[in-house]
């Protein structure tokens, strides 16, 4: 997963211009840091969708090969006992 850009700086400059002390807004900032770090992008969430569908795709198929075989079978069979 790709990870979304937080400015840790910035945050704490903002956190600071509130009235917290830099080693408290730094120390929130880095753990927002962290945290953001576990989710997922657009992006990343874009491409799982996209495998998703490839995969669905690929079986979907295989399905339709294997009822087409089944019948095929069917078919020869009944024609030989006819």
């Amino acid at each position: 997963m790709s990870t979304a850009t937080f400015d840790s700086l910035q945050a704490a400059r903002d956190l600071e211009k509130t009235g917290l002390e830099r080693a408290q807004a730094e120390a929130i900032a880095q753990a927002i840091q962290r945290r953001s770090q576990d989710y997922a992008t657009k992006a990343d969430i874009s491409a799982l969708r996209s495998e998703i569908v490839a995969v669905v795709e690929k079986a979907k198929n295989a399905v339709l090969l294997a009822v087409l075989a089944a019948t095929g079978l069917i078919i020869a069979s009944v024609g030989l006992f006819a």
